[in-house]
């Protein structure tokens, strides 16, 4: 499915020199001080990835988890604090398609009201979600989510995992901390939206200049690097997910039990568009994103605004679906 990212009018373009998954990590922790048994913990992960643990089912928990003062207000569930590839699967999992038989780019308003509608209700709402969480302060996020005792459910990165058990854990344990007190799953299915699990991963490639003096020197020297050997030495350092279908039963990865068990997230997973276009796309998009959650506009003041912008900036690139 990696070779997907790389695909750009029907040609391959890059070889993906790394992966990764967007997961829905969630606190045992507080679950369990919310009263969840074992079992219903333990069996989330199925749950969320059969599509029986959704997207509203979180909210419903969080909204619990803040009216019982188990968590503060605002720290039900948690997402970046800045733009990113990540909202964009709050989209394609509201029903939303991006790409279409030609380069221009889709904003389908019907799925892009639904995240709004999300969004506002998370944080003006529920209450669940902080209305200046989208306020860029990564290194309070990374604190602040890394013991999962204030936050009950994140959506984050694979490699957020190796981040949080190096430089935060060390003193309460590092990774077996995390295994004890966190689970992870796909993103939970929209019931509004396609009903299924999600993630978004978003390679890094290896490219070869059009203007190399020695192509094949070049290409030579990618596969000798695109091994099982040297690419799991990265992933596991890094927290990044595996390339080569040869990694599922090499020893050093399977070894490595977060690696090897967020591995089949990739079965779930969704790609930005190859796209000269999609900087202005993500930018009128996120617009909406941060107008909800902050109350200053409405869902549908907010997807008015981003069409208009849309429209001004991107012309005949962009097709707004009703």
């Amino acid at each position: 499915s990696l070779w997907e990212s790389t695909r750009l009018k029907g040609r391959v373009w890059g070889v993906p020199q790394d992966a990764e998954a967007r997961p829905f990590y969630y606190s045992k922790l507080l679950l369990r001080k919310m009263g969840w048994s074992e079992d219903e913990i333990e069996s989330l992960d199925e749950r969320v990835a059969a599509g029986k643990f959704t997207w509203q089912d979180m909210y419903d928990v969080a909204e619990e988890a803040v009216q019982t003062g188990i968590v503060g207000e605002g720290d039900g569930w948690w997402h970046r604090p800045s733009n990113g590839p990540d909202f964009l699967y709050y989209y394609y999992g509201a029903g939303g398609e991006i790409k279409g038989a030609g380069d221009e780019l889709i904003f389908d308003k019907k799925a892009a009201l639904i995240v709004y509608e999300l969004l506002y209700e998370a944080a003006q709402e529920l209450k669940i979600l902080r209305p200046n969480k989208l306020d860029g302060n990564w290194d309070f996020h990374k604190d602040f989510t890394s013991k999962f005792d204030k936050v009950l459910f994140v959506f984050e990165g694979t490699w957020r995992w190796a981040s949080w058990h190096v430089n935060y854990l060390q003193d309460l344990g590092g990774e077996d901390y995390l295994f004890a007190n966190v689970g992870f799953a796909p993103i939970p299915a929209n019931e509004r939206g396609t009903g299924k699990p999600i993630t978004l991963t978003h390679p890094l490639v290896y490219m070869v200049s059009s203007k190399s003096k020695h192509p094949d020197l070049a290409l030579l020297l990618i596969s000798k690097a695109t091994t099982r050997a040297l690419n799991t030495d990265y992933a596991v350092a890094s927290g990044h997910l595996g390339i080569l279908k040869s990694q599922l039963d090499y020893p050093p990865y399977t070894s490595a039990k977060f690696l090897s068990a967020t591995l089949t997230l990739l079965e779930y997973t969704t790609f930005l568009p190859n796209s000269p276009y999609w900087s202005s796309y993500s930018e009128a998009y996120y617009l909406g994103i941060q107008a909800v959650e902050s109350g200053d506009l409405t869902p549908k003041e907010a997807l008015d605004v981003v069409v208009e912008k849309l429209n001004n900036e991107m012309g005949d690139n962009v097709i707004i679906r009703d």
